[in-house]
């Protein structure tokens, strides 16, 4: 593989004392760079390592108009009937709150600045670890679905995880963090010159004659997300955290693409909890069948 094959492009705030443990666990995995969009964070990131580019979106540019960069060569006139340049030209992305548009742009701006310098590029959050099967790397995986000239994209199912249990703040995710559950949301590995925008935070929109897929081959995107698996390649989303964590971030937000209030955060880690819980007596009772 050629150096800097693999990247991965995440948006952050404050959020220092896990940013080692989410490096060296993709690191380990075979990712060659990554681009932190600092949002803001207090102190500022700095010195993260040699394959970090470390980029400071502030208010100054978060206000400057970002559009896509269209491959000419690609591009037909219908092709952007749904979504209109006009529209991605916009100062806040159309029809989401400040917060997401700020990370929408800089999405945009990580795909426009550096996404020719890759082959692979996921964009995910701090708090949102890629896994693999035991024994396979993320190269290796998406070495699979390479060959195929028509694949712009790989989707990596989520695994939600709750607090497990913990009330205060826990020094390593990986170890603290085990009840979890499949979701139905996705994040994508893409291969940037397939991309023309990033039309959303989970899947980016392809050029048209480019197909999104999952880990088992599947391509009906009006199903995938009831039936595809997360076997090979997925995401463990460690959303809440702790209780202290939950309270500390995700009650201080205002705004986000589904839940828009306190209490809604509030009724999210209740769901969370109770599902998780669930989940792991399911898989105990499965365990105990086969013994």
């Amino acid at each position: 593989m050629k150096p800097n094959y693999f990247a991965i492009c995440i948006m952050i705030k404050n959020d220092h004392a896990y940013i080692n443990e989410w490096l060296t666990h993709h690191r380990n995995l075979g990712i060659n760079h990554f681009y932190l969009y600092d949002n803001e964070s207090v102190p500022a990131y700095e010195n993260l390592g040699e394959d970090v580019t470390i980029i400071n979106w502030n208010e100054k540019e978060y206000f400057k108009i970002i559009q896509p960069v269209i491959n000419n060569d690609l591009y037909y006139s219908e092709f952007l009937s749904e979504i209109s340049l006009r529209e991605l030209n916009t100062t806040h992305w159309p029809n989401y709150p400040e917060r997401d548009s700020r990370q929408f742009k800089a999405y945009q701006h990580c795909l426009n600045n550096f996404g020719s310098r890759h082959k692979w590029l996921a964009f995910i959050d701090s708090d949102e670890f890629i896994n693999v099967a035991e024994g396979l790397t993320i190269p290796l995986v998406l070495s699979l679905y390479e060959a195929d000239g028509s694949v712009g994209q790989l989707l990596m199912k989520w695994r939600m995880f709750s607090s497990s249990g913990h009330l205060t703040k826990q020094p390593l995710q990986k170890l603290a963090y085990t009840d979890w559950f499949p979701d139905y949301q996705v994040k994508a590995f893409v291969q940037p010159d397939k991309v023309y925008a990033i039309t959303s935070l989970h899947q980016p929109a392809l050029y048209h004659m480019y197909s999104t897929i999952t880990e088992d081959g599947q391509n009906n995107l009006r199903n995938l997300y009831e039936t595809h698996t997360s076997d090979i390649i997925w995401v463990n989303h460690y959303w809440s955290r702790s209780r202290e964590d939950f309270e500390e971030t995700k009650l201080t937000r205002k705004g986000g693409t589904t839940l828009r209030y306190d209490e809604h955060y509030e009724a999210k880690y209740q769901f969370i909890e109770k599902r998780a819980a669930f989940h792991m007596r399911e898989l105990a009772a499965e365990k105990a069948n086969k013994l």
